[in-house]
């Protein structure tokens, strides 16, 4: 992806595939600093398109999700909308769809106009945790990138020296998360819902010694 960005070679759709918490949504940002990028190494994270992006403020990246548990007709009319205006910072105009399986028909109906005659300008990232329940032909127009789990050891690596958690914590906060860093993290800011896994598993340990 990286060598892809830098040399130009750039689709005009992704579809990022994993599980919950594997990191979708944070690759799909990344890949939006990067395209939007004017520092090196891309994505540089200090230059103001990247900052921007960061911050939720840049003119050409647009981020849209499930509304009351679906993605609506209304927000892809909107994004159809705006991604024919040209770009205000940057070359591309970056529109990521967070959960794209959640789409009404009719939402999903309208993508597939967009990802059928694209601008130009325009790069979609989607992104799902569960790929087959898109429409075939919204996925035969992407290009396909399956995140799979992190190893145990990465995550509990980042949850130390990034979150400063407590060595033994860090560990099994790292198993919990089954690959997953969204889950370990979201486990680490959330001690109940820490608390009522760590209950869980020790139920089923129990169980299996049973």
């Amino acid at each position: 992806m990286e060598a892809s960005i830098n040399q130009g070679n750039i689709a005009n759709a992704y579809l990022l595939t994993g599980p919950d918490g594997v990191g979708k949504r944070t690759l799909a940002l990344e890949m939006a600093r990067a395209l939007c990028c004017t520092g090196h190494p891309r994505p540089c994270d200090e230059c103001d398109n990247c900052r921007a992006v960061i911050r939720g403020s840049h003119p050409d990246v647009l981020v849209i999700g499930p509304q009351d548990g679906s993605i609506k007709i209304d927000q892809v009319r909107e994004l159809r909308r705006r991604a024919m205006l040209a770009p205000h910072r940057s070359r591309y105009k970056i529109y990521i769809i967070t959960d794209a399986e959640t789409a009404t028909p009719e939402a999903a109906n309208s993508l597939l106009k967009t990802l059928e005659e694209p601008p130009k300008h325009l790069v979609l990232i989607l992104t799902a945790s569960n790929a087959d329940a898109l429409l075939p032909t919204i996925v035969s127009r992407c290009q396909v990138i399956n995140l799979r789990p992190v190893p145990l050891s990465t995550i509990e690596k980042a949850l130390r020296e990034r979150w400063d958690i407590q060595a033994e914590e860090a560990t099994f906060l790292a198993h919990v998360s089954t690959g997953c860093p969204g889950v370990a993290i979201k486990l680490a800011q959330d001690e109940g819902l820490r608390d009522k896994r760590e209950r869980e598993i020790k139920t089923l340990l129990e169980i299996l010694k049973g």
